[in-house]
């Protein structure tokens, strides 16, 4: 009898690995697969237009092709030496859209880059959702951020728009998570944050990040700078998240540098 259970308990441990090794594998070729539809959306870029603006739209020629093939197109956000160099769409009408939808609206496991539909298009912060992907896409090295030798690295974070190369330095790198609806008045609730028009809430909004972040970046945001947050799911707890705030670096001279193909 002992050898009996003993047998079935192999049987069911190795079933268990070798489903768990044909999970892993199918999602990492995925993942890959998704990689190289985004290729395929960076090739659009009509890089040698550099920083030449559309005089009919008053929009950067070399992002024009994207938003020609689809009007949900924002702007391009990039981390340099990181796998963090992708479109971000925005669609107010539909939060959620990209969640699961490449570029061209195809399902995608890992989704795009997108901004919280709450959010003003033309207001001064935006929040950026992208998923935590295992082969490190999206923002799968955001979490990176937590440590402080590899924030002194990629201080600097490219998040263009349509219309305006932007140069931003980071502020805060922190952990956080969503909470019950019940729960949330008790806590700070970075993602309940989409506006930050009024005096009060900015202020409000960053000094709960400058006190959340993991370490002092010395970057001290002041009413009229403009903010973006990268949030990730991240797992040091149940429906953790990982968030980096970075304020817009004014008349840097090096955004034309930073924001190129």
């Amino acid at each position: 009898m002992k050898k009996a259970i003993a047998i079935i308990l192999i049987v069911v441990l190795a079933g268990g690995f070798i489903f768990g090794a044909y999970m892993l594998i199918k999602t990492l070729i995925t993942a890959e697969n998704e990689r190289k539809k985004f290729e395929s959306v960076v090739n659009i870029i009509d890089s040698e237009k550099g920083t030449e603006v559309n005089e009919a739209t008053g929009t950067l020629r070399k992002y024009d092709p994207l938003y020609e093939r689809n009007k949900d197109f924002f702007g391009w956000l990039k981390i340099e030496s990181t796998k963090i160099d992708y479109p971000v769409m925005y669609t107010p009408r539909d939060n959620e859209y990209y969640l699961h939808r490449d570029f061209d609206g195809n399902y995608s496991e890992s989704g795009c880059l997108f901004i919280d539909g709450a959010c003003p298009a033309n207001g001064n912060y935006y929040l950026i959702y992208g998923h935590h992907m295992i082969n490190g896409s999206m923002f799968g090295e955001l979490p990176k951020y937590q440590s402080y030798d590899f924030y002194k690295e990629h201080k600097k974070i490219f998040f263009d728009t349509r219309y305006e190369l932007r140069d931003y330095e980071v502020v805060a790198a922190f952990y956080a998570e969503v909470y019950d609806v019940s729960d949330e008045k008790n806590h700070f609730c970075y993602y309940k944050y989409a506006d930050l028009s009024d005096p009060n809430t900015f202020y409000e909004y960053v000094s709960n990040v400058k006190a959340m972040s993991v370490y002092d970046t010395g970057v001290n945001p002041v009413y009229g700078d403009d903010l973006i947050a990268l949030s990730t799911c991240n797992y040091h707890t149940e429906d953790g998240r990982f968030v980096v705030v970075a304020r817009r670096i004014a008349d840097s001279p090096t955004a034309t540098e930073g924001s190129k193909e």
